[in-house]
């Protein structure tokens, strides 16, 4: 494992494969772990040098316990610090969820640097309204009763690993609280007008049951190099972990656009 300080924070990470650098990002609730237990690394580490990044707030990185520490500048700007001690001047990021959405700022700040992006849940980075049912009775329930609420919170019946459930059960409370409850969610990235002439390739990838209506289909048509896949009978976390259905897209997607 590796580490980097960007502004006083410590970002850790992986290294792993050969080949066209590829940055792999988790999501929220998650660590570097989700691409390499489903399978993700082993399959693309020949054609790849993956940096497997644990984002701020999550699995070794710092946690932070405040909400103002975690906005997409600062979460995209520890990549960049990852990246540069690596060496990278160009690279792709395939990002899940959260860390979908840091690709998208990314790529929205660095075109130039970034060739490509592929998200896994994060198919529309625009800003949204505030949704007005939203309660903090999830804030309360997590420091009642800790990380265990995350999992009851999730489908996992007799046949799922353990993995999954033991990642979320090790979070930090205060820094998910922090990183969950930050304004960067309804702020959005891109607005509307700037999706048509988004200057970065993006596949965007949607599960079924999350994403009824194929609205990933219909963001990656507005985008000059957009792509979309839908996965069928799945919800946003089995998307993230059906690296069989997805890396053979991405990995044909990739090649296109990395040199």
């Amino acid at each position: 494992m590796s580490e980097v300080s960007n502004q006083g924070v410590k970002i850790c990470y992986d290294v792993a494969g050969q080949g066209r650098p590829l940055v792999l990002l988790h999501g929220w609730i998650c660590d570097r772990s989700w691409w390499t237990e489903p399978g993700y690394v082993d399959a693309l580490r020949r054609d790849h040098r993956l940096i497997n990044v644990d984002v701020r707030g999550h699995g070794a990185s710092n946690k932070p316990h405040e909400a103002a520490r975690y906005t997409w500048d600062a979460l995209a700007g520890d990549v960049f610090a990852v990246v540069a001690a690596e060496g990278l001047d160009r690279f792709a990021i395939w990002g899940q969820s959260m860390g979908g959405y840091i690709a998208w700022m990314m790529a929205a700040t660095a075109p130039e640097r970034v060739a490509a992006i592929v998200t896994t849940g994060a198919w529309d980075p625009r800003p949204k309204p505030k949704d007005p049912m939203a309660s903090d009775e999830w804030v309360r329930d997590l420091r009642r009763r800790g990380t265990s609420v995350l999992v009851e919170g999730e489908t996992f019946d007799r046949q799922s690993p353990p993995w999954p459930q033991a990642v979320i059960l090790r979070n930090d409370p205060e820094a998910l609280i922090a990183s969950g409850s930050a304004e960067m969610w309804t702020d959005g990235i891109i607005p509307d007008e700037a999706l048509r002439s988004f200057p970065v390739p993006a596949l965007l990838l949607a599960d079924e049951l999350e994403d009824e209506n194929d609205d990933a289909a219909k963001v990656a048509a507005m985008i000059p190099n957009g792509q979309s896949l839908r996965l069928p009978g799945i919800g946003h976390g089995g998307a993230m972990t059906a690296s069989a259905l997805t890396v053979p897209h991405a990995r044909a997607f990739l090649k296109r656009w990395i040199v």
